[in-house]
């Protein structure tokens, strides 16, 4: 039993490794997707902190290989709405007013796709 690697040691390693490889600061992306997630500290196995999407986004189980740094900046809506960094004047309304749609064809209105 005394050959047996200590799980708890184990888990601590690559919780250890993985918080290390985010330490300069940069993104999370996990896999090949091309969104960029704010990193932040996660509860893992056995009570380790791991980093994680800030947008608490589910990572392929608990791989900690799924998830990789990125220098890219945040393109993650979710990430940049809790964060208080997400653009202005992005997001369309439902139900624009008159105004709004006006507004958004210019002020003589929609372009005459016959001119």
């Amino acid at each position: 039993m005394d050959d047996e690697p200590d799980v708890y040691a184990a888990l601590a390693t690559i919780a250890a490794a993985a918080r290390s490889a985010y330490a300069d600061g940069s993104n999370l992306r996990v896999r090949s997707s091309g969104i960029v997630h704010e990193v932040a500290m996660t509860r893992w196995f056995a009570d380790e902190r791991m980093p994680g999407p800030a947008c608490q986004v589910g990572v392929s189980g608990w791989d900690p290989g799924a998830a990789h740094p990125d220098r890219g900046p945040v393109t993650c809506r979710r990430c940049l709405k809790l964060t208080g960094y997400e653009p202005l004047g992005e997001q369309l309304e439902l139900f624009p007013t008159a105004e709004q749609d006006a507004a958004a064809d210019g002020e003589d209105g929609p372009a005459d796709a016959t001119a």
